[in-house]
């Protein structure tokens, strides 16, 4: 496979009309036509992971996407964010990548959305670039770049189009590995700017951060009240994608239990209900107020409830490769 990282990620492909809008192209590969229509794994790897070995199937440390950009996230910080986001710890890296490390979603014919996972987190998170890949008669092209970090477990990758801007929307679950097995599942939310993907925050109107670009549309904390009771609330939540803008709907259900009598079946002690907006402006992702998960536990946080710790996220490391081992990665179509 012949790559090639095209000069400046602005680099654009030529006017067929007046018409026509330009498409960015951030790299693009050269392969013969039977990988074209077949391609492996490793030729996702080699294409989107600069540096990346096929004999070994390592990718470079720290990770380097095809334009030669770090694969990076930050999350917004407690100290400037109304509500951070997840702070996981990372996972150590797998020797070699395999066709788990990788998200493939068809948008069109000849487009897809592939993400590869270099990193892994021990909340159920991953962490790698993400493209928007066109397949041409010469191999293919990256139109869209970025780094996503994101559940891992039964992952949809899409396109939406809101106001005037292109979005990805990452879903994924976070999910025990005990019996029964509970799975939690989230979103992330990306818009696309000029070829690259990009991971903002939710501001308000005064561009006070909200809270990050992460939504949780199943969610459970239980926290231990100053009377002794436990107080669970529990989220569940669905987002609508608009012409002009997105729909966050979110139910939460709060109910309490009491430790010292265990036999007691938990009672329901409030239940609400609401629904805010997001605009994808310029440069911005606008909220027109912070979710209702936050308000509530900001309250009972006042109230004196500590918040007690979460279930983990049961997530094995990876097993040391055997250096001596060969494999052949399937072919995904």
């Amino acid at each position: 496979m012949k790559q090639r990282l095209l000069a400046a990620a602005l680099a654009l492909t030529p006017l067929v009309g007046c018409a026509t809008v330009p498409r960015p192209q951030l790299c693009e590969a050269t392969v013969g036509t039977r990988e074209r229509s077949y391609p492996t794994p490793d030729t996702w790897f080699g294409l989107l992971l600069h540096g990346f070995d096929p004999q070994h199937g390592a990718a470079p440390r720290p990770s380097v996407d095809c334009s030669g950009a770090p694969v990076a996230w930050e999350e917004p910080a407690a100290d400037e964010c109304r509500e951070a986001g997840p702070q996981p710890k990372p996972l150590p890296p797998k020797e070699r990548l395999d066709e788990t490390d990788l998200v493939l979603e068809t948008t069109h014919a000849n487009e897809r959305l592939v993400w590869v996972i270099t990193r892994r987190f021990d909340n159920g998170e991953g962490l790698g670039p993400v493209a928007l890949v066109e397949r041409t008669k010469l191999g293919f092209i990256v139109r869209g770049l970025g780094s996503l970090r994101g559940m891992t477990e039964n992952v949809r990758l899409r396109m939406e189009h809101v106001g005037s801007t292109d979005v990805l929307v990452a879903e994924g679950d976070s999910c025990t590995k005990e019996e029964p097995q509970v799975c939690r599942r989230a979103a992330r939310i990306l818009p696309l700017r000029s070829g690259r993907f990009f991971s903002e925050a939710v501001s308000d109107s005064e561009r006070a951060c909200l809270g990050a670009g992460w939504f949780p549309l199943s969610r459970v904390q239980t926290f231990e009240m100053p009377n002794g009771l436990r107080r669970k609330f529990e989220l569940t939540s669905t987002l609508v994608f608009n012409s002009g803008d997105i729909t966050v709907q979110e139910q939460v259900s709060v109910s309490d239990s009491d430790p010292k009598q265990p036999s007691i079946p938990e009672r329901l002690y409030r239940r609400a209900q609401n629904e805010r907006k997001l605009k994808v402006e310029e440069n911005v992702l606008m909220g027109s107020a912070p979710s209702l998960w936050t308000r509530m536990v900001e309250l009972q946080l006042q109230a004196g409830a500590k918040a007690m710790p979460d279930a983990p996220t049961v997530v094995p490391a990876p097993p040391k490769e055997d250096p001596k081992a060969t494999g052949t990665a399937k072919n995904i179509p």
